[in-house]
């Protein structure tokens, strides 16, 4: 299959057991969930800079509130502390509602959290901050029906942005389905190549990228080399697109999140054999 042919990919036969689906809340905001476990991704946010789809209220209301499919989530997963990916406040209140879920973010990210809630506040205890940076090994936790890994990939933009903490998490669900999350990666090889063994370790179901690897000619051959994934859905397209999927779809040659509240079937690939942790 070439890589554009995984990019179009929507779906297939599952491996073993329920259904796995990724839903698209805005952004980069991706609740993913297989049986019973359930987790989302860069959901909470307050700024789309003029131009990026922020979650409408009412999904917001209901992953406040905890009505399907926002219920039952185990844990909040943030790449980094740019505000069309994380603000503190709605942060702070989704945590309050849902008292045993963990957060598992950047360092900047944790700060953040403090500077809103701070020293002291129990909150802190259930967010887990991964301290990395580029040229870090990856990191490993587990949380019940989690694997949860991380490695650190500098945010698109050059030199002008080194300085932030942008984290790549991939989680398996239900020992079971993994997916990948890139935040605002760059597509530049050697940020990839750096962690090729841990890519190469473990098959995804599938992978979020920001949707410029899949219009750049760089981006395209990352995906093909490093992703290891059945699936690709690129993620922060800009709100210009939204209701106009199927465009923005041919336009860049291959799949992307356009509409908050749509969704994806994900293929469930059998575990590889080795899944000792870091």
């Amino acid at each position: 299959m070439t890589a554009i042919g995984i990019l179009a990919s929507g779906g297939g036969a599952f491996a073993h057991g329920p259904a796995a689906s990724a839903h698209y809340v805005g952004n980069e905001g991706v609740l993913v969930s297989r049986g019973k476990s359930k987790v989302i991704f860069d959901a909470f946010y307050a700024d789309s800079y003029g131009q990026y789809t922020l979650v409408p209220d009412s999904i917001r209301a209901a992953m406040l509130a905890g009505t399907p499919p926002y219920d039952g989530i185990d844990a909040v997963f943030v790449s980094h502390a740019h505000g069309d990916h994380f603000s503190a406040a709605p942060a702070v209140a989704f945590m309050r509602a849902h008292k045993k879920v963990r957060m598992y973010a950047s360092r900047q990210t944790h700060d953040a959290l403090l500077a809103e809630v701070g020293k002291g506040d129990p909150l802190l205890s259930r967010v887990i901050a991964a301290d990395i940076g580029p040229a870090d090994a990856p990191r490993h936790f587990e949380l019940k029906g989690l694997q949860i890994e991380v490695v650190s990939i500098p945010h698109a933009g050059g030199p002008s942005r080194s300085s932030v903490q942008n984290l790549s998490w991939r989680v398996t669900l239900d020992d079971s389905t993994t997916v990948i999350h890139f935040g605002d990666a760059g597509p530049v090889e050697a940020d990839f190549e750096r962690h090729a063994a841990h890519f190469a370790k473990r098959r995804a179901a599938a992978a979020f990228p920001p949707y410029w690897f899949l219009g750049d000619e760089t981006g395209k051959a990352i995906i093909a080399r490093y992703f290891n994934a059945d699936q690709v859905v690129g993620i922060h397209v800009p709100a210009s697109a939204t209701g106009h999927g199927d465009e923005a779809r041919k336009q860049l040659g291959g799949d992307v999140f356009t509409d908050p509240g749509e969704s994806r079937q994900l293929e469930s690939p059998a575990l590889e054999a080795d899944k000792k942790p870091y």
